[in-house]
């Protein structure tokens, strides 16, 4: 039977109350996980394996003229990557302020309707008495919410809580590596190019 709160929106989409809240939740999550999806992109990508290349040798930039046409043509956008790298310093170098991290920590409880969970001024307090002088961003915690409402049934301790924010914090620090490497490689195989005469000078200024 259709909760009787159900309305139908314009578009014919049933609205209930329990879905007004998961786009509630959608709203407030999306943006804080992007540097998930990105992390979701370079995995499938194989883009990991950028890691593990050296810079070419431009002493010569003939030599190397092949393997600069191919980096530059398999290699992301410049855009993407510095899009990519603002997200993940976003994740990486901000602060989740008190307030912020009550309400994502009451929805995190929220998931497990069925459990016995403590108060939830106890679980706050607790986790932000042992991270307030760490560097834990809204988005690492809301990352570290997603998994764990991925893998649990039951809502974890807030020792394996914050276990859960240290281990996104290295995942974004490593995507962050890899993004790192990327762009090098990227300007490294442009400055080939350039000397080459197969790009135009003018592209080096675009650098941020």
């Amino acid at each position: 039977m259709m909760d009787q709160l159900t309305i139908v929106s314009p578009g014919g989409r049933p609205e209930t109350a329990m879905n007004q809240r998961i786009d509630k939740v959608r709203v407030l999550f999306e943006p804080l996980l992007a540097h998930q999806r990105i992390l979701r992109q370079i995995i499938e990508l194989k883009l990991s394996n950028w890691l593990t290349l050296a810079l070419l040798d431009l002493r010569d930039p003939q030599t190397v003229r092949e393997r600069a046409l191919a980096r530059h043509q398999r290699l992301p956008p410049r855009e993407a990557l510095h899009a990519w790298d603002d997200e993940l310093c976003r994740a990486l170098e901000g602060k989740a302020d008190e307030k912020t991290l009550s309400f994502l920590l009451s929805i995190m409880l929220d998931g497990f309707p069925q459990a016995k969970t403590p108060g939830i001024d106890i679980y706050v307090d607790g986790v932000l008495l042992l991270i307030s002088g760490e560097q834990v961003s809204p988005q690492i915690v809301a990352a570290a919410i997603s998994r764990v409402w991925r893998k649990n049934r039951f809502p974890p301790s807030i020792s394996e809580f914050l276990d859960e924010c240290s281990e996104m914090t290295k995942t974004a620090t490593t995507t962050r590596r890899v993004i790192t490497k990327m762009i090098a490689l990227r300007d490294n195989a442009e400055d080939a190019l350039i000397a080459t005469g197969d790009l135009p000078e003018v592209s080096a200024s675009f650098r941020p």
